[in-house]
């Protein structure tokens, strides 16, 4: 990571640079172990003195949000067999049979917020390929929340910038700060969400079953 984040640094007045927040920004969204999300935010602070630029900046971090999750989905498509072999698994169907009907009920809200999270995003978008989510939809949202993900990183790491001009890396922690408690947000209301559905499932009375009637005896 450290490494990762000094290259960043030796290319803040580089075109390179933002070839090198598409590529990190990609690979994140198939492989939540790349620190894209620190890059974008240390970058962004220091895009306040002018190097690197903003614009160009967002772009470049709203292209690879993209890709990597329809490259995530892309997977998932193709994971045919496996995805047969899991269904018929105890631990892993059930949770399959779960983002199935999940993202068919409310898909659109499930990937936008998912973005926020590195290891919800990358579940949540293979699993939208392994249930064969619709391509055209899916696409849509994964936009819409790249760019949501986009000016929020970008925007909070400017905003870090600005408040510690003097010192950016100041600014870079608070903005990782700020970014860890709206991850660990999202995922408690969703997860006090999934609690109430379920609670109110197991609440919900069941239909009375039928008891048969005994044949009426005819007189001899």
């Amino acid at each position: 990571m450290d490494a990762v984040l000094q290259l960043a640094e030796s290319l803040l007045a580089s075109p390179w640079l933002y070839l090198l927040v598409i590529v990190l920004t990609l690979v994140d969204g198939v492989l939540p172990v790349v620190p894209a999300e620190t890059v974008v935010l240390t970058t962004a602070a220091y895009a306040v003195t002018g190097q690197p630029d903003a614009l160009p900046l967002l772009a470049a971090a709203c292209l690879g949000a993209v890709a990597g999750d329809v490259t995530a989905h892309h997977i998932g498509r193709g994971a045919g067999p496996l995805a047969r072999w899991a269904r018929r698994r105890r631990g892993i169907g059930p949770l399959l049979g779960w983002a199935e009907k999940e993202l068919m009920a409310r898909g659109g809200m499930l990937i936008i917020s998912a973005r926020f999270i590195p290891g919800g995003r990358t579940a949540t978008t293979v699993a939208s390929g392994v249930i064969g989510y619709p391509r055209r939809r899916f696409v849509l949202f994964a936009a819409i929340a790249a760019a949501a993900w986009a000016l929020y990183y970008v925007g909070i790491g400017m905003l870090g910038g600005l408040a510690f001009r003097d010192q950016p890396l100041i600014g870079v922690a608070l903005g990782i700060g700020m970014a860890l408690a709206v991850g660990g947000t999202i995922e408690a209301v969703r997860a006090l969400r999934r609690r109430r559905r379920r609670g109110a499932d197991v609440s919900r009375p069941r239909p009375a079953e039928r008891v048969a009637c005994p044949a009426p005896v005819r007189g001899a």
